[in-house]
C-alpha cells in the first residue's frame, strides 16, 4: 500500500516542547533545539498591566508593567544573567542551565536524563549540539527571522510607539486563574508571528503569554515572582504547546543578574567528536540499499544481528522500535509528545549501541524508540527495526541513487561536488531540509525533503488556504508514526525543481486538519520519493545543500495503483481489505472495507507472494481483469475488477 509517509516517521520525532523559563521582562528567547527533534523555547518576558474597555492605551499598559517589575532602568540595567531550573514533563524530567548577555546572546544546556543538548548564539550565529554531539548552525530563514525580533524585543523595542518593527493593540480583558487582565498584542513588521500578554490588572504582572505562529501556539502562565537586584522574576511557569499537547513545568532554582561571563561561551564550538569511522580506511562507502514502494532499505548491525531499516530525512532523529529495542536488551525511558505525518505520537528514548553499515562503524547513539515495526508487517509483509535519521545523515555527504539502489556515504571534510547537477541551498527547519519547489508554476515555496515520505504531499493549512480542498482526486489512507490519516491524490500539471521540470505529477492533500507534521504552515508541503526518485540526489547537511542530478530513471513512468483498492494485513495473517476509494473500480465492484481477500483469479492469496506482490497486480495495465474471492460476514462470495486510469 502507498504511505504518505510510512510508519516509520512523517518526522516521527518532530516534537515540539517549548520550555518556558520564568520570566522577568517581555522578552523571548528561542533557545534549545535538541537535535532529537524536541524543540525546547526558553522564554524570558515581562510587561504590564491594567484594565477596562477599548480606550485603554496598551503603551500605557506596558508602561505600568515595567514599573512593577522595577523601572526599565533597572531591567536594562541587567547585561547578563545565568539561571538553572528543573523542568518537568509527563514522561520526563531535569535540569536547565542559561547564560544570556544583552544585545542577543545566549547559552543554554538541557539535561533530560535520557536526552542533552547545548544550544547557543554569539549575536552571529545560532547553533546548536545535537543530543548525539553533532554541531548544526541555524540558516533557515524563518528561525533567524524570529531571532531578530527576539533580540529587539528583549532591547524592549516594543515600548517605542514610533517602532518600525513593533505595533502594540489593546485585545480587551480576559480571566487567567481568577485574575482579571489586560490582553495586550504584540505584532511585528517581519514575520506573522503574534504575542499575547495578560497583564494583571491590580499586580501589573504578566500573568501569562501566548505565543501565535504559523505552525501553532504556546500558552505560558507564569507565577512566583521574586525580587532579584530590584528586579521582579517569575520563578515558575507551566506550558501548552499546541497542537501536540505537550505540557511542563519549569520552576528557577537560581538566578543570577550581572555575573560575570565570558562572551566566548557563546560561540559554537570549534572541535566535534568524530562518532564514526570507515572501516577500510577511506574516506568514502558504497552501500546497496533496496528501494521497495517508494522507501529506501539497508541492512543495519547490532552485535550480531542484522536487521532491516529505513533511511529517512524526515526523521529528526535515530528511531529504534521499541520492541526490537527490548529485544536487544534495551528498556525506553521517558516519554514526550512527538509529531507524525499526520498526528501526535509517544516517543521514548533509548542508548543505541556501537551499530554498524557495510563498512561504516558507529559509537553509541542516543535514539528515539517508537513502535514503528507492527505498521510495516501490516501493510507490506517488511521487517522493520528502525529508521536511521538526522543523527545518522547528519555526519556525511550522503549519495543517493535510486535506480541503481545504491547509497555513497562522504566524509563532509573531503568532499567537493563537481558533477553536473544542479546545487540547491537547502536550510534546515527542524532538522530536515528545506529547498523551493514550484507546483504548475503556481504553487511556489518551501518543500520539507523526505526521504522517507512515499510521496508528495501538501500541507494541509497551505491546501486550504488556496482553495485545495474541494478538488476532485482519489482518496487514500496515508499513515505515519501517528497513525492514520485521510488524503486525497490530486493530478496537477507539472513540479519545477532548480530548474528540472516533471509533468503529471500526483501530489496528496490531506482532506482535514492534522496535528502532525502535515500541519505546518511556514513549509508548503512534504517532498517524497515519487518525485525524488528521479534524480540521483547528494545530501549535504554541513553546508545545508542539496544537489540534484537527473538519474537513470528521470522522467520515466511509474505505473500507479488503478484499482481503489488498499490491502493490508491487521491482524498479521489475513490480508484483508484497508480502504476503497470512492468512484473507483474497487468501489463500483462492491468491495468493502474489512473483507478478506481469499484469491485472485482462482490463485490463493498465500501463494501469490504477499502484500508487494497484490500491490503489483493492481498496477497493471488499465483494462486488466481480475476475479476476486472475498470473505464477507462468514460468506463467500467473488467479484470481477477491472482496472482502469483513475485520473
Amino acid at each position: 500500500m502507498e504511505h504518505t509517509k510510512q510508519s516509520s516517521t512523517n518526522e516521527p520525532v518532530h516534537r515540539q516542547v517549548a520550555v518556558a523559563i520564568p520570566a522577568k521582562t517581555g522578552r523571548k528567547r528561542s533557545i534549545l533545539w535538541l537535535a532529537t527533534g524536541i524543540v525546547v523555547t526558553v522564554t524570558l518576558l515581562i510587561v504590564t498591566g491594567l484594565c477596562r474597555a477599548e480606550s485603554i492605551d496598551p503603551y500605557a499598559v506596558m508602561e505600568e508593567h515595567i514599573e512593577a517589575l522595577g523601572g526599565l532602568h533597572a531591567i536594562m540595567a541587567e547585561k547578563t544573567s545565568h539561571l538553572t531550573a528543573t523542568i518537568t514533563l509527563p514522561g520526563l524530567s531535569g535540569t536547565i542551565e542559561q547564560w544570556t548577555m544583552r544585545p542577543g546572546m545566549e547559552r543554554a544546556e538541557a539535561d533530560l536524563t535520557v536526552i542533552k543538548q547545548i544550544v547557543g548564539n554569539n549575536g552571529d550565529v545560532m547553533w546548536a549540539l545535537d543530543t548525539n554531539g553533532k554541531l548544526q548552525i541555524t540558516r533557515d530563514e524563518a528561525a533567524l527571522t524570529r531571532h531578530t525580533v527576539d533580540t529587539a524585543f528583549g532591547e524592549y523595542e516594543h515600548l517605542d510607539r514610533g517602532s518600525s518593527l513593533f505595533s502594540l493593540s489593546y485585545d480587551g480583558a480576559d480571566d487567567v486563574g481568577g485574575a482579571e487582565c489586560h490582553v495586550i498584542r504584540v505584532a511585528n513588521s517581519l514575520n506573522s508571528d503574534v504575542t499575547l500578554l495578560y497583564i494583571d490588572t491590580s499586580t501589573h504582572l504578566m500573568v501569562k503569554q501566548s505565543d501565535i505562529n504559523p505552525d501553532g501556539v504556546s500558552h505560558c502562565v507564569f507565577s512566583d515572582y521574586r525580587e532579584v537586584d530590584g528586579v521582579l522574576h517569575a520563578f515558575r511557569a507551566e506550558t501548552e504547546i499546541l497542537p501536540i499537547g505537550q505540557k511542563h513545568i519549569v520552576v528557577t532554582t537560581k538566578y543570577e543578574a550581572n555575573p560575570e561571563l565570558d562572551p566566548s561561551i557563546f560561540d559554537p564550538p570549534s572541535d566535534e567528536a568524530c562518532d564514526y569511522v570507515f572501516t577500510h580506511g577511506t574516506s568514502s562507502e558504497n552501500v546497496p540499499m533496496r528501494f521497495i514502494e517508494s522507501h529506501i532499505y539497508m541492512d543495519v548491525i547490532i552485535g550480531c544481528r542484522e536487521s532491516t531499516w529505513i533511511l529517512d530525512t524526515g526523521a529528526s532523529m535515530t528511531v529504534i522500535d521499541e520492541t526490537y529495542a527490548r529485544e536487544l536488551g534495551l528498556e525506553p525511558e521517558g516519554s514526550v509528545k512527538g509529531g507524525g505525518a499526520g498526528n501526535t505520537v509517544e516517543v521514548s528514548f533509548v542508548d543505541l549501541p556501537p551499530f554498524s553499515i557495510q563498512g561504516i562503524e558507529f559509537g553509541e547513539q542516543t535514539a528515539a524508540a517508537i513502535d514503528i515495526a507492527g505498521l510495516f508487517e501490516q501493510t507490506g509483509d517488511l521487517e522493520v527495526a528502525g529508521i536511521l535519521g538526522y543523527d545518522f545523515l547528519s555526519r556525511f555527504v550522503t549519495r543517493v541513487d535510486y535506480a541503481n539502489e545504491l547509497l555513497s556515504f562522504y566524509d563532509p571534510s573531503s568532499f567537493a561536488y563537481d558533477g553536473p547537477g544542479v546545487m540547491i541551498d537547502a536550510p534546515l527547519s527542524g532538522n530536515t531540509f528545506t529547498i523551493p519547489m514550484s507546483v504548475d508554476g503556481i504553487y511556489t515555496g518551501k518543500w520539507s525533503l523526505d526521504l522517507g515520505a512515499s510521496g508528495e504531499t501538501f500541507h494541509y493549512p497551505y491546501a486550504q488556504a488556496n482553495g485545495m480542498l474541494d478538488r476532485d482526486g482519489v482518496d487514500r489512507i496515508g499513515f505515519g508514526a501517528g497513525g492514520r490519516f485521510a488524503v486525497r491524490g490530486i493530478k496537477f500539471e507539472t513540479v519545477e525543481i532548480g530548474g528540472y521540470v516533471l509533468d503529471e505529477p500526483v501530489i496528496g492533500i490531506p482532506t482535514s486538519e492534522l496535528k502532525g507534521a502535515f500541519s505546518r504552515s511556514e513549509l508548503i508541503g512534504n517532498l517524497g520519493n515519487r518525485t525524488l526518485r528521479n534524480f540521483v540526489l547528494y545530501l549535504d547537511y554541513e553546508r545545508q545543500q542539496v544537489v540534484f542530478e537527473k538519474g537513470d530513471d528521470y522522467a520515466r513512468k511509474f505505473p500507479p495503483d488503478r484499482s481503489g483498492l488498499q490491502l493490508w494485513r491487521p491482524e498479521g495473517d489475513d490480508v484483508s481489505v484497508l480502504f476503497v476509494a470512492p468512484g473507483t473500480p474497487a468501489e463500483r465492484v462492491g468491495l468493502r472495507e474489512g473483507d478478506i481477500v481469499v484469491y485472485i483469479n482462482d490463485i490463493e492469496v498465500e501463494h501469490l507472494d504477499g502484500l508487494l506482490a497484490l500491490r503489483e497486480l493492481m498496477r497493471a495495465d488499465p483494462g486488466t481483469k481480475y476475479k476476486i474471492g472475498i470473505l464477507r460476514d462468514g460468506r463467500h462470495k467473488s467479484v470481477k475488477l477491472k482496472l482502469e486510469d483513475l485520473f
